[in-house]
Order: structure tokens, then sequence, then C-alpha cells
């Protein structure tokens, strides 16, 4: 068996498919079709942005009639077709891409056919000798391939409003957490981003503060908001003026490099609450004090505070004066309980005057 690596242009592949010279072996592939809009769009979106996609694996024959060799697609079926159905104008873009919603390719200025067309795909051509060699490839690539999380098997089965709606916020805030090591590299490349806005959505919509599970936000919002979503311009004006504070009137914080994932949750919980309320979260929950109608009373004061808690946090102080807040964020810092006491002591620094 001998494997030949290069690339072809989407111009080429659609021609050799055309002439019948590339062709899907449906023998090693899925039903077609089963890409939902939003994720044929995205795809098409991600060629257009010139980003990069997983390679293309191709068997290569010979048709002993014709004396010429024959191209068969044994794994990239879905992204193939979804390519051939845009350049014929069977599929228009959906409001999942940003520059180009509503257009087919026809409706594309001429420079970015000319890019679409000249985009080069990488490829794999196999030339086996026998059927089980085929087959033994694609028994390897199962065995090295990286179970998903809980995040990626979300963004993986759902294809609707909500997770949409978060793709857009990560555009948004994924360089603030990587800027501010609020997440890693590497919780970033899983999706653990994902996870953290969906969470502080959480708290805008009916959940409020819960513990974390992933089954609630898989059933309360991914598979409630799948379809249907009319919640949402209100709830991305709430996300993107408490994120934006953060970033921007909070910057000073965020520059310390101390605010983790479920710490960045606390406060933007707290900011929440002062600002709107939260469904679940009484005065009682927050040593009695109110939503006041604003995110802050006073915000170098804040800041100063917050720098003090978060500067405990890190050493693990949990002998001074924030005894309770650190013990609620060395352990278990995603059950409610530990959620709630953080919760309080930045709402309190927060309201302070």
């Amino acid at each position: 068996m001998r494997i030949i690596r290069n690339t072809m242009t989407i111009a080429d592949m659609s021609r050799f498919y055309d002439e019948g010279s590339l062709r899907i072996n449906r023998e090693y592939q899925r039903d077609p079709g089963l890409w939902p809009p939003n994720a044929r769009t995205f795809f098409i979106d991600t060629i257009l942005n010139e980003f990069p996609f997983p390679k293309i694996t191709l068997r290569q024959t010979i048709d002993l009639k014709t004396r010429k060799s024959i191209r068969e697609i044994i794994d990239g079926q879905q992204r193939f077709l979804t390519i051939s159905d845009f350049l014929s104008d069977k599929l228009v873009l959906s409001k999942v891409s940003k520059y180009y919603q509503g257009k087919n390719f026809s409706a594309l200025e001429e420079e970015n056919q000319r890019s679409f067309l000249s985009y080069e795909v990488s490829v794999d051509t196999v030339i086996p000798t026998t059927e089980d060699e085929i087959f033994e490839i694609f028994r390897r690539i199962n065995s090295y391939t990286l179970p998903l999380n809980n995040p990626e098997k979300r963004h993986a089965s759902f294809q609707g409003e909500f997770k949409w709606f978060i793709i857009e916020l990560l555009d948004l805030y994924t360089p603030m957490f990587e800027k501010y090591a609020i997440l890693t590299n590497r919780e970033i490349a899983r999706m653990q981003d994902a996870d953290l806005l969906t969470e502080c959505s959480q708290v805008l919509l009916d959940d409020g503060i819960v513990t974390r599970s992933g089954s609630k936000l898989e059933n309360n919002i991914y598979k409630k908001f799948d379809v249907e979503f009319p919640q949402k311009e209100q709830l991305k004006t709430q996300m993107v003026e408490t994120l934006n504070f953060i970033k921007n009137d909070l910057s000073d914080l965020c520059q310390q490099k101390l605010l983790t994932g479920f710490l960045l949750y606390s406060l933007f919980s707290a900011l929440v609450y002062n600002r709107w309320g939260i469904s679940n979260i009484q005065e009682k929950d927050v040593g009695g004090l109110p939503t006041i109608g604003t995110y802050a009373n006073n915000i170098p004061k804040a800041i100063e505070i917050i720098s003090a808690m978060l500067s405990a946090i890190d050493r693990k102080d949990d002998s001074g004066r924030y005894t309770e807040l650190v013990k609620a964020s060395l352990r278990t810092t995603h059950s409610i309980s530990n959620r709630k006491k953080r919760l309080k002591h930045f709402v309190k620094a927060l309201q302070t005057a």
C-alpha cells in the first residue's frame, strides 16, 4: 500500500467529479445529507475565510475498461457534497456566516469565487493492494482519535440557535480568556470556553446559579433553545454588556491574571445580580445585599478589594480575612454551595461605596 500526500484545489476536485474520475464510494460512507444547514454554512464559511479543515482521503484505482485512474472518496463525503452543492447554487448560506449570509456561490464577488475555487484541500490518496487495508486505515484513525468531552459532544450534536449563539460569543471573548489566562490554551482547544459562556448564559436564564451539570446544560439550554430561542437578543445584550464591563472597566483586575474560569463565573454572576438580579438568588444568599441596578458602586474600590480576594485565593490563604471565600475556591468549585459563597463576597466587593 502507498499513500500519496498532496493538495488539490476545489476547482480541480469539482472538475474531476463532473468528469467522473472522482467518485464517492458509499460502501465506506454514511448516507449523504446528515449535516444540517447551519453546519453546512459554517463549513463553507470556513473555506471562504481560508481556515483549514480536516483532510479528505481518496482511494485510487484503475478502470480497466477506460484505462484511466479513478479516485474514490472514502473519507470526506459530507465535506465534498457540501462544497459541490454550494458550487451548484443548491446551498444558500445562513446567518451563521457573518459576511456571506444569504448568498450562494453565484452571488459572491468574483474575487471570492476565485479564492473559493483555488482553495487547496489536503488530500491523502491511498493506493491499496487489498480491501482489508482500507478498513485498517479507518480502524487506526478511530483508535487514535481523542474522545470528545461534554462541550465538544454538545457542539457536535446540536446545530440550532443556541449553539450558534455561543459560537458568536466565542469569536468575541475567547481572545480575552486567552490574553488574561482565564483559560489555558488546552482548555480553549477542548471547548471549555464554550462551556464557560454557556454557564454564564445559564445565570441569566431561568436556571440561575446551579451546580455544574452537563445534562442540565444539554437539556435546559442546548435542547430547549435548539429550534426557537426567543430570549436571544435580550440575552446577547446582557452577556455582551457584562463581559465588556469585565474586559474594559475591570481591565486592571484582568491584567493580574488571577481570574480562572470558575472565578470569572463568580464575578460575572455578581455583576448580573447587582445589575438585574438572578432568578434563584435572594438577598439572604448574599448577606442581605439587594440588587442595585448597576454593576458596581465604586469601580476602583471594587478592583482593590477583588484583587485582595484573588490574591488570597492564589496563595491558598484560608486563615485570613477571606477564609470562607478561599475554602470555597479550593475544592468542589462548581457546587451551588460554593458558588453562592463566592457570589456573596464578589457582590459585597462590587457594592462597596
